[in-house]
């Protein structure tokens, strides 16, 4: 299960536009780009199609157009979804080129039933998106599995705190807990280790001290416990709950506070993969600006974990960087090269420009040089 190709559009003919053209996907993938190229728009507007098809977006945007292939249990999806003035204009699903929904802007429309071996038209609001409105698995099982894929998808922006400041009182714990969807919450990993640890046992917490470890962090134990057992200088006088590590050389805990802002990081994204892997989801996973906040030697040794998770388990991962000692850690053949043109923003990659790659292979140069290189201005 993996995203194929995107295209994307906002506001043409406005001096907001901005394109994407057509940008194709591997397995593994790193998105290289100068600053200020599109790097991280487009993981979010990667992460806005998910959440459409998804339904945790239910509003149609202002404008944009994504034209998009998605590779599901042997079929190929191929969707586009155009808004404008917050409507939806158009909507399109093929399987494997055979049609199975269409609608148009006045929201009339026809979708394929399964049981009855026909379309069958409908009409839904201007503002509704069809495709959200539609997960029949008995009907519709087209719908059904690419929203599952869609929800599967996680998005990390790696230079944020990705919830290092978060704590988890024991009413919300328990909510979350309670919830029948995924594995928690992106912004804190608290929930989704505790959710994990219940389902999976001490092969988790060993599953995350190897990797842990495999990354220069050498840990005897990792757990979730209360806040209050700490000297934070924070008063408690409720249960706050929070994650925290104890080291090989150290006898103490070490809570989450006081982990430093790369160790933090690493723990917490090591957390998701690891759930990812042991629910075998194959699921798409978005890190914006992998390795940032940590040194080389560990940065480049994240990526080993997340590469390995990626072959293990069917994982599709796609990250971002201008770092140059991750870009030469990354091969050649997972590289997306974005170059923006105006409001237009290619992307170059081994399978949509062979003899640009292999002629540059055939040089010897580092990748970062690749990158520098004048090559696709």
């Amino acid at each position: 299960m993996s995203l194929k190709s995107l295209s994307y559009t906002e506001f043409e003919n406005d001096p907001q536009h901005w394109k994407l053209d057509q940008c194709d996907f591997s397995q593994i993938n790193l998105i290289v780009g100068r600053n200020a190229t599109g790097k991280t728009r487009l993981m979010n507007v990667i992460n806005g199609l998910c959440k459409i098809l998804s339904a945790r977006t239910t509003e149609a945007f202002q404008s944009g157009t994504y034209q998009t292939e998605i590779a599901l249990s042997g079929k190929v999806y191929s969707l586009c979804l155009e808004f404008a003035n917050g409507q939806v204009i158009k909507e399109s699903l093929k399987v494997d080129k055979d049609e199975r929904l269409t609608r148009d802007a006045d929201g009339k429309g026809k979708i394929y039933y399964e049981q009855e071996g026909k379309f069958i038209e409908f009409q839904v609001p201007p503002t509704a998106i069809a495709i959200q409105q539609r997960r029949d698995e008995l009907q519709h099982p087209f719908v059904v599995e690419l929203s599952k894929w869609a929800r599967g998808c996680q998005a990390y922006l790696f230079g944020s705190s990705l919830g290092k400041d978060r704590v988890v009182g024991l009413a919300s714990l328990e909510v979350l807990l309670e919830k029948q969807e995924g594995h928690g919450d992106v912004e804190s990993p608290i929930s989704t280790y505790t959710k994990a640890f219940n389902q999976y046992g001490e092969a988790f917490d060993k599953a995350v001290i190897r990797d842990m470890g495999q990354l220069g962090y050498n840990l005897t134990e990792v757990g979730m416990d209360d806040m209050r057992q700490f000297p934070l200088q924070l008063n408690l006088s409720e249960p706050l709950f929070g994650m925290f590590v104890r080291e090989k050389d150290r006898d103490a805990k070490l809570p989450q506070m006081y982990m430093s802002q790369g160790m933090f990081r690493a723990l917490a994204l090591v957390i998701h993969i690891n759930v990812a892997s042991f629910g075998k989801q194959r699921t798409l996973v978005l890190v914006d600006d992998i390795g940032e906040g940590l040194d080389f030697e560990r940065s480049a040794s994240l990526i080993d974990v997340l590469t390995r998770h990626a072959k293990e388990t069917d994982l599709q991962i796609i990250m971002t960087t201008n770092d140059r000692f991750v870009m030469n850690r990354v091969p050649l053949e997972y590289w997306s090269l974005l170059r923006r043109t105006g409001a237009t923003v290619h992307a170059y990659t081994e399978r949509n420009c062979p003899k640009e790659f292999a002629e540059f292979k055939y040089m010897g140069l580092s990748n970062f040089d690749f990158f520098t290189s004048a090559t696709f201005q």
